[in-house]
């Protein structure tokens, strides 16, 4: 893997809905969310970071190490963008090959790994595009996507310029320039993209 394009899990949701922490869901007798997840992204990339809020940081310390921890900074936004630009804040400083995200919801723990191997090879091929996204019968995923570092860059400048500012992030990439990679999901690959918001969506997938 090139060391350019870092994977992030996105774990800093209050999980409402589901009425408990996501991440440490059960899957089976051994493993959860989280554990599922890190488990296929590693087979890409064995250094995986995660976004938290602040609060979380002591139940996963021992799944990461303190560098590998992105906390919520405290920026005027809401919902996974400040996990997000709070992530594009940490790189910045840390990581000087860095020039894209890859960003995974924890929730989504039964992607396949040829939907991920997808939006990599896509990347490869053009590096310097401005992001890289699925289209699917929903619409636009922006929470398994690739964001170019300049597209961040971008957004992160808008909230000390702006008043108002665009929380959504399906808005905030139909409004990239240069138009970021639009793919179709496969429609047999929709199934285990889905987020698994509720205790009976986990039912469902657990059946």
């Amino acid at each position: 893997m090139n060391t350019d394009l870092i994977f992030l899990l996105l774990s800093g949701g209050r999980s409402v809905r589901m009425g408990e922490e996501k991440a440490f869901l059960p899957i089976g007798h051994r493993s959860n969310f989280l554990k599922k997840l890190i488990q296929k992204l590693n087979v890409f990339s064995k250094d995986l970071y995660i976004s938290i809020r602040s609060d979380q940081v002591s139940e996963y310390t021992s799944l990461f190490s303190k560098e590998r921890i992105c906390i919520d900074q405290n920026f005027p936004i809401q919902g996974p963008l400040i996990g997000l630009l709070s992530s594009h804040f940490l790189f910045k400083q840390t990581e000087p090959n860095y020039q894209a995200i890859f960003v995974f919801p924890i929730d989504i723990p039964f992607v396949k790994l040829k939907t991920i191997q997808r939006l990599i090879n896509l990347y490869q091929k053009n590096p310097n595009g401005s992001g890289i996204f699925y289209q699917s019968n929903s619409g636009l995923e922006p929470l398994c996507g690739i964001y170019h570092r300049q597209t961040l860059e971008n957004w992160e400048s808008e909230i000390h310029s702006k008043t108002k500012l665009e929380f959504s992030l399906q808005k905030k990439i139909r409004s990239i320039s240069p138009q970021p990679e639009y793919i179709s999901l496969p429609k047999e690959e929709e199934k285990f993209f889905r987020n698994i918001n509720t205790k009976q969506d986990l039912e469902f997938y657990s059946q």
